[in-house]
């Protein structure tokens, strides 16, 4: 039998849902029954930006030159099967023609309305997916003593990450009047609606470890949460209030992103500036089910004139990506002294943050005839990792279990973060003669404050990549274009996005619709980055063709 993941706690609700609403399913307008049955697959080729030619996989140990502080990188070394050696990873690669993805999934949803102001909706999801060799290069927590640890990282990865059995969503509405109404259950819930970046969209967290996030729908990466929602409407002045509560009764690591280092087809690469620690094991200390780790919300909306909304939002959550080192415990030696290089047990957290946004849309009437938005958040209270290599710790002194915890100290900085993204559509009649082009150009930009000299070196993007540092700023831009011919049969788009400095992506998709049921979608990207261990240069040797075959009913 092959293994699941299990998320959502009550899966047979979602069945049971089913099974009551049958007898009404003669009722269209009460229940209805939808979903799609969907098989994907990809394979990585090297495509332009490498030149056509397969980036090789290179590790070498590290040899002190005699007489002088440098070293030498010329003895080839498995990063891999030899994590007891000081082998450095230069560079990543070595995919070409190996499986991204071989991925089946079945979706079901349900929608009933047993009363006129109830509503009751369910998705549910079963993956299931098969082993990936380029999995060899995941990360689990841990590697058993005496296994072989490219195999245990390949089945960690597969059963893990690439298994569900899934109740996505499961919730009622209820209108108790018409400017009152609640949403309760497992939902997604989205507060920015910026194409491509997650900017004011910070209540779900995402799963994309089946796949580069940017290429999929928010939609199929979102993990939903048990969640009760209020909205408050009023209609005299064309505003709304919603407040949102998150109990945490979710599954522990299904409250924030799934962290990237644990899988291996579209994972983290092996860093190239390895900790100078022996780590026996890695502990992350998920949000737990508890009254302290509870979150809440609050959005304000409304409509300024005709042509123009805005929104206002606060969220008190904790910071979903990427996982901080907070402290380590050594251990023991036969003499009982402590070995400052042999970590039993590091332990990666996410801690609490406070996120407030603001949102606004202009449509602009012609000759102009294009929408601008802007999304704007504030991070007060950003907690950055630090290099490996850090001393900035201390010892906790009252930890006694015969063991010695020691503590990092970690910074929180201010971090503002803003997008613009403008969008028209536009005949190009000599490209096709019948219908518009959508052309979406989008500009973000966001600024650490309070970053001193010695945290412009101390201070990572990513726990264990010394070498991607927190910049004061970073930029980034990003262009799509699409249209449709045959009266939507064909559905082309080229999505382009560039992260200062040298590194980005160029993905064609091309959608083909076959009747009222199949949806074919050919997809081919390429990564490029200048350094494969900063920015999206961490995968330009995924270069990809991609195919997904959709029945839907």
């Amino acid at each position: 039998m092959t293994p699941t993941r299990l998320r959502g706690i009550p899966l047979v609700l979602a069945l049971g849902l089913v099974l009551l609403a049958a007898p009404a399913r003669s009722q269209e307008k009460e229940f209805e029954i939808s979903g799609y049955v969907q098989m994907q697959a990809g394979v990585f080729v090297p495509l332009a930006s490498q030149v056509f030619k397969d980036y090789d996989n290179e590790a070498y140990i590290a040899i002190k030159k005699a007489g002088v502080n440098e070293y030498q990188y010329d003895q080839p070394c498995d990063p891999v099967n030899s994590p007891r050696i000081p082998c450095t990873v230069k560079n990543h690669g070595s995919k070409a023609g190996k499986l991204s993805m071989m991925r089946s999934s079945i979706d079901l949803m349900a929608d009933w309305r047993p009363e006129e102001h109830v509503t009751i909706h369910a998705v549910v999801r079963l993956v299931g997916s098969l082993k990936l060799e380029v999995d060899a290069y995941a990360q689990p927590p841990s590697f058993p003593e005496g296994v072989d640890r490219r195999t245990h990282a390949i089945d960690y990865a597969w059963r893990e990450h690439y298994n569900q059995a899934d109740l996505r969503e499961f919730y009622i509405d209820i209108e108790t009047t018409d400017w009152l109404s609640f949403r309760v259950g497992r939902q997604q819930v989205v507060w920015g609606d910026i194409n491509s970046m997650r900017l004011l969209d910070v209540v779900n967290p995402e799963d994309t470890t089946w796949h580069f996030g940017p290429l999929e729908s928010f939609e199929d990466t979102r993990i939903p949460l048990w969640a009760v929602k209020t909205m408050f409407e009023m209609h005299d002045i064309d505003h709304s209030l919603e407040l949102l509560w998150v109990p945490g009764i979710d599954r522990s690591e299904d409250t924030v992103n799934v962290p990237l280092t644990l899988v291996g087809a579209w994972g983290l690469p092996l860093t190239n500036t390895p900790s100078p620690y022996l780590i026996d094991e890695k502990v992350f200390l998920y949000p737990g089910n508890v009254i302290e780790d509870q979150r809440v919300g609050v959005r304000w909306r409304g409509n300024i004139v005709p042509e123009s909304s805005y929104a206002f939002m606060y969220y008190y959550t904790h910071q979903m990506t990427p996982p901080i080192p907070l402290y380590y415990d050594q251990m023991p030696t036969e003499g009982g002294f402590f070995d400052p290089d042999h970590l039993k047990t590091l332990y990666l957290g996410f801690p609490r943050q406070h996120i407030a946004g603001m949102s606004l849309d202009y449509s602009f009437d012609n000759p102009i005839g294009m929408v601008a938005k802007l999304e704007a958040s504030v991070e007060p209270n950003r907690t950055f990792p630090r290099q490996s290599t850090t001393r900035s710790t201390h010892l906790d002194t009252e930890y006694g279990s015969g063991l010695e915890r020691v503590i990092f100290d970690v910074p929180t900085k201010p971090v503002l973060n803003y997008a613009v993204q403008l969008m028209r559509p536009t005949m190009i009649r000599w490209l096709n003669p019948t219908q518009n082009f959508l052309i979406v150009g989008q500009f973000s930009h966001s600024v650490v404050f309070n970053l001193s000299e010695n945290d412009k070196i101390d201070l990572v993007q990513i726990p264990g990549y010394n070498n991607y540092k927190v910049a004061m700023h970073s930029f980034q831009g990003v262009f799509v274009f699409g249209t449709t011919y045959l009266h939507g049969l064909l559905s082309p788009r080229l999505t382009a996005a560039y992260i200062h400095p040298e590194s980005g992506f160029i993905a064609g998709q091309l959608d083909l619709r076959l009747g009222r049921n199949w949806r074919l979608r050919f997809e081919i990207t390429d990564f490029f980055g200048a350094d494969p261990f900063k920015a999206l240069g961490l995968f330009r040797d995924r270069d990809e063709i991609n195919l997904r075959i959709r029945y839907q009913f």
